[in-house]
Parts: C-alpha cells; sequence; structure tokens
C-alpha cells in the first residue's frame, strides 16, 4: 500500500514482504497514518491561503466584465466563472496612498488622519491596531508584499514576512504553512499613459481607437482616443498577469485551496478619474476566485454577481473572517466573505463613503456617500475646479489638450464642468448617468433622496469624527502625535464645524446669522470656516465684505488665506498680496502649501486678473509641495530637469511609485 499521498513521511516496504500478522499491523499503521497524518499535513488547508493581485489605478470603466466598452478580459473572466463578481466594490479614496492605507488599516483615512495624499507626517497606528497581515502573521500565516505599500500610517513590526520584489509565497519554509500574498502591478499605473508626442504619432495600439466609446465628459479628440485605447492596452497586460498567477498556483498545487482576489487599487486613470471622487475614481474592479476546498466559507461560487456594497474598509477584515481571526473591534470595516455571511447579508449592503483631500500639492476637501444607485458629493471647497494644476496629472497629454482647450474657449457642456466651479451639493443617478455629469441635486423630483443622503454624510462626519473639518497645517502642529484620540477629543467641536460648513447649504439671508458669528468667533477654526460659507457663497454674501476684510490680519495665518479667498472671488482686494505674504512669513510648510493652492486658483482661473511671477515668492519654508508648485508657477516641467534638492528628489521617486 503506498501512502506517500497521505504523508511524505510514512514509507512502507511493499505489502507482499510481510506475513500475515505483519499485514494487520501494516492495515492497522495505515488506517493509523490515514486518521492521523492529515491532522499534521492538512493544518494548512483548514485555513485558506489568499492572494491579492492588484492592477493600480483602474476602474471599472476599462474591464468588459464590468463595463460596456472595457477591454476583454478573459483570465480575469475565468476567475469570475469560479467565484464571485463584485458589481459594486469601492476604494474608499480615489487615490495610491490612502486608498493603500485604508486597505491595511482598515480604517476611514480621514478618522486616522490618513486622508492626504503623499503624507507630510506618518500617523501612528490607533492604540491597539495593527494592519491587518500582522494579524496572519501571529497566527501562522506566511505574509508577503510585493512590493508596493506606500502608506500614510506607521508600519509597525511584524507586518510582512517579506516585502520586496522578490517576495513570494513560493518563499515560505514550510509548504504546509498557509500564506497571505499581496502582488501590485504597474502596468496599468497613470505613468503609463505619460507619453510624450513621439510615441502618440508613431506607435500604434492594439485597440483600434476608432472603437473607444469615449466618456461623457471627454472631448471627442484623436489624442483622447488614442489615450483610452492605449489604456485598454494596459488592462491586456494585466488579464495576462492574472492568468500567470493563477497558473503558478496550479503548479505549486495549492491553487483549491487558495481565494484569489483581483481589483484594482482606485479609479482611474483617464482625466477625471484618479485624484476626483466620482465613480471614474473610486468604483474598482473586485473578483473573488473561491477554491474547491473552501467553497463551504461563500455562499456561491459558480460565476455569480453580487450586488452588495464592499469598499476598502472590508477587505482586510474580510481575509481575517476567512481564516478564522477575530476582528480587531478598532477597525470600521466588516466582512463580506466567511462563515454566517449570506448571499441576502452581502446584498443587504448599500452603502460606501468616499473621501478626497490633498492630492500632491492640489488640494480640495469631498466627502461622497454612494448609497443604492444614487452617489451623493459634499464640495466643501467648491469654488475650486477638479480642473486646478496638479503637476502630475497635467503630464498626460490629454490631460494637457482638455486644458488648453478650455482657455481656448473650445469646451461645452459636459467636458467644460471639470474646469468649472462645483455645486456645494451633486446627486448622481449612476444606473442612467454612469458618467456623472447630470447633477439631479436641484431637481425638485429628487429633493427627498437629496435631502436623505445629505443627513446621512452629516452624521458620518461627525461620528468619526472627520479630522479634515482643521486644515492639514493644523493638523500637522497639534493632531499627529494621536489623530484618533486627538479627533474624540474635539468631536463636538468638529461636529459645530460640520454645522458651520453647511450653512452653505442654506439660502443666505438664512445662513447670515450663523456666518456672522463664525467671522467673530474667538474659535479660528470657527472663523476659518465662516471665510470659507462666504466664498462658496461668492456674491451673495458679498455685504460681509467688512468682516471678511477684518481677517486679513488674523493672528491665524490660514484664516488670512480663506479670508482672501473670499475677497479675492468677489473682486473685492487682490488676493495675491495677501496670499504671498503667508508663503513668505508662515514657518509651516503645510501652510504654505495651502496658501499656494489658492495662489494657482487665482493665477490660473481668473482671466489673468491676479497675476503672480516666481520672483514675487521667497518663502521662509520649503518643505510639503512649496517647490511644485512654485515651479509651476515659474514654468518649470514636472520633474524640474534643474539641479533638484533632497526634497524635490524624494518627491520625484515618491511620484514615480505612485
Amino acid at each position: 500500500m503506498d501512502l506517500s499521498p497521505v504523508s511524505s513521511n510514512c514509507h512502507m516496504p511493499p505489502e507482499k514482504e510481510f506475513t500475515m500478522p505483519q499485514r494487520a499491523l501494516v492495515a492497522l499503521l495505515a488506517l493509523t497514518a490515514f486518521t492521523l497524518a492529515p491532522a499534521a499535513t492538512t493544518a494548512a488547508a483548514d485555513r485558506p491561503n489568499v492572494v491579492w493581485i492588484v492592477s493600480e489605478d483602474n476602474s471599472i470603466h476599462y474591464l468588459n466584465h464590468f463595463f460596456d466598452g472595457g477591454a476583454k478580459t478573459p483570465h480575469i473572466e475565468s476567475l469570475a466563472a469560479h467565484g464571485l463578481t463584485f458589481n459594486n466594490a469601492f476604494s474608499n479614496a480615489p487615490v495610491c496612498s490612502v486608498a493603500r492605507t485604508t486597505l491595511a488599516t482598515a480604517c476611514y483615512g480621514p478618522r486616522i488622519g490618513t486622508q492626504f495624499h503623499r503624507r507630510y507626517a506618518l500617523a501612528p497606528m490607533p492604540k491597539g491596531l495593527k494592519m491587518f497581515p500582522a494579524y496572519l502573521r501571529d497566527a501562522g500565516y506566511f505574509t508577503t508584499n510585493n512590493s508596493k505599500k506606500d502608506y500614510n500610517a506607521v508600519e509597525g513590526q511584524g507586518v510582512w514576512d517579506a516585502s520586496s520584489r522578490t517576495a513570494s509565497w513560493r518563499n515560505r519554509p514550510r509548504k504546509d504553512q498557509p500564506f497571505f500574498h499581496m502582488q501590485s502591478h504597474a502596468q496599468s499605473h497613470e505613468g503609463s499613459l505619460h507619453f510624450n508626442r513621439g510615441v502618440f504619432e508613431s506607435e500604434r495600439t492594439k485597440t483600434d481607437p476608432d472603437s473607444i466609446q469615449l466618456a461623457d465628459y471627454h472631448p471627442d479628440t484623436p489624442l483622447f482616443r488614442y489615450t483610452h485605447a492605449r489604456y485598454l492596452d494596459r488592462m491586456l497586460d494585466i488579464d495576462a498577469i492574472v492568468g500567470r498567477t493563477i497558473e503558478q498556483l496550479r503548479q505549486d498545487g495549492v491553487l483549491e485551496d487558495t481565494f484569489v482576489f483581483y481589483f484594482g487599487d482606485h479609479g482611474g486613470v483617464l482625466p477625471r478619474s484618479k485624484g476626483y471622487i466620482y465613480e471614474s475614481g473610486l468604483h474598482v474592479p473586485l473578483v473573488v476566485r473561491v477554491p474547491e476546498n473552501f467553497r463551504h466559507l461563500v455562499p456561491s461560487a459558480d460565476g455569480t454577481r453580487l450586488n452588495g456594497f464592499v469598499s476598502f474598509i472590508d477587505f482586510g477584515p474580510t481575509v481575517l473572517h476567512l481564516a478564522g481571526i477575530k476582528v480587531p473591534p478598532q477597525v470600521d470595516g466588516k466582512p463580506f466573505l466567511g462563515k454566517a455571511v449570506s448571499t441576502a447579508t452581502i446584498n443587504a449592503r448599500d452603502e460606501a463613503f468616499g473621501y478626497a483631500d490633498r492630492f500632491d500639492e492640489k488640494y480640495d476637501f469631498i466627502r461622497s456617500i454612494r448609497k443604492g444607485k444614487y452617489q451623493y458629493v459634499r464640495n466643501y471647497q467648491p469654488y475650486l475646479p477638479d480642473g486646478l494644476n496638479n503637476n502630475y496629472r497635467y503630464k498626460n497629454l490629454a490631460f494637457a489638450q482638455w486644458r488648453e482647450m478650455y482657455h481656448a474657449g473650445k469646451l461645452s457642456g459636459a467636458a467644460k464642468q471639470f474646469f468649472d466651479p462645483k455645486p456645494n451639493e451633486m446627486l448622481f443617478d449612476c444606473d442612467a448617468d454612469p458618467h456623472q455629469v447630470n447633477n439631479l441635486a436641484g431637481k425638485p423630483e429628487h429633493a427627498a433622496v437629496l435631502a436623505d443622503l445629505r443627513q446621512r454624510l452629516q452624521e458620518i462626519v461627525k461620528e468619526m469624527p472627520d479630522l479634515s473639518f482643521y486644515p492639514e497645517s493644523y493638523l500637522a502642529e497639534h493632531a499627529m502625535s494621536n489623530p484618533v484620540a486627538f479627533g474624540q477629543n474635539h468631536k463636538s467641536e468638529i461636529a459645530a464645524l460640520v454645522d458651520i460648513a453647511d450653512l452653505a447649504l442654506l439660502p443666505f439671508k438664512k445662513a447670515r446669522p450663523g456666518i456672522l458669528a463664525a467671522l467673530n468667533s474667538e474659535d479660528p477654526m470657527r472663523r476659518y470656516w465662516g471665510s470659507m460659507v462666504c466664498t462658496a457663497f461668492g456674491e451673495d454674501a458679498s455685504e460681509m465684505t467688512e468682516d471678511a476684510k477684518r481677517l486679513l490680519n488674523d493672528p491665524s495665518l490660514i484664516v488670512r488665506v480663506r479670508a482672501a479667498e473670499f475677497l479675492g472671488r468677489i473682486g473685492a482686494i487682490n488676493p495675491q498680496t495677501t496670499l504671498t505674504e503667508v508663503v513668505n512669513t508662515t514657518k509651516n510648510s503645510v501652510e504654505a502649501t495651502e496658501a499656494l493652492n489658492s495662489v494657482v486658483w487665482f493665477k490660473d482661473f481668473f482671466n489673468d486678473r491676479y497675476p503672480v511671477k516666481r520672483s514675487d515668492f521667497q518663502p521662509v519654508s520649503n518643505g510639503a509641495d512649496v517647490d511644485d508648485r512654485l515651479n509651476y508657477i515659474n514654468g518649470v516641467p514636472y520633474p524640474p530637469k534643474q539641479k533638484r534638492s533632497k526634497n524635490q528628489k524624494k518627491r520625484a521617486e515618491n511620484s514615480q511609485k505612485k
């Protein structure tokens, strides 16, 4: 009897060499080996392996499995045929570092201080919490990452057994050890579309540009069609990678013990996707291949499509739950696969929260909630257009062409919206309007939906509480030693700031008393928000001009910035005088970057009314993104070609990792 399939440590001579009593003993030993050996050799099989295949920067819009007009991806579709497709999977943020930190921590970024892209300061993990792979490792899993991290939080000890370009489950010390492996693939990264005009003119794409179904907001130009086609080619590359990974697992004999997740790390990557809170920036493809040996852990696994909502806060808890590990109570996410998770339970989930703050040097403050077919978007700085310059975005030739067409007056309708001020609120029917160009917020027939989602978002940001109701410069100085504790200690104050911010949603006459009280408050953060609400109202708030002018000498420099924004928007002053003074005097480089965001807004979107020159600026602080903004003002290409400071070199290296 050959028992080697049961245990490689059990070697017995052929049965014919034994006498009858010996054969009885052999049979007993064989039965013992058969019943006991699996407990040792299949201990790993009692716990599934998990592999994450992550493609960078792509939303559902580029895969035909999810969206008409996307690339056909047979390997990804094969995963789905052996498992589950999640029709409504969302990154909580539309950019790498924030999204990946959300994945690693299972926590909302604005609650734990990790919401700003290209962190100026790493946030500590919430007290008592570790990044989720550490819990797998503690439970005996071999954890590997190949190899992008990009965390905005301090990683801590014991998260990965290996994290490098050679890290693999194949390197685990014992073949019976369960593993978690995360592998990121940059073939689909934004940088893949940073080609030059020579490439556009000479290199053909596999995908026919004439066949492209452009987004409703993109101008129909040969460059946009070529860019879109080139990106669909990248999806073919990703699909091939998925196929190779599955084959490796099959060759290793572990495929049917391994859950394989394929997903994008956030949306993207054509203009108005990565870095923007629309579906194009948040709605990611997610397919999970279910192994034969662990089908009992999922409600179905035969190509089922699930409509329930899942987001990045849920991914880590799901892996822990599949592995039979208790989910830490400090996280915000909940498992969507594993024991006691039914199809009905999954499909009952109908809500996803999104956040967008700073992207490199470009500031904005936006929150969203997707509930059912509707997405509600709250623009807390509605006066800032989506198209405000971001150096890395505008390396894309299509981005640059879009802006050139805007300044030349060649855009109208949906294509022009990107460069216009935004409304305070937006409401989109994502089924009827998948590219989100028709704002329903002002439609009487949608008033009830608008009110419901507005209230829900208010509840979320207050309960969290959302730290971004303080400017990043303030958080950098006061909160980053323990952002969670800071938020809890200031929860009532944050709720009050939310209420001031939401005065912008009222008719001005009704909002006027609250705005006036905020502008004259002893609390600088109330003055800060009172000023921003005035800017949101624009000319409607012109009677607040004198109150705002007093704030140009406010003890808080960031309050001066917000007052100058309002007064500049209504033409009461030249705001660049105040903004330049703040840049040149603040010792807080984050505050200088915040002020420069406004400088560029006035420079680029007010018909040359408020010009500035690089020579106007002699900042005393050159950290954060000060250099990048000043280089843009000076017309220096990004990244600059001249000799760079250590800070600039570090920024360029980080950009290549995005």
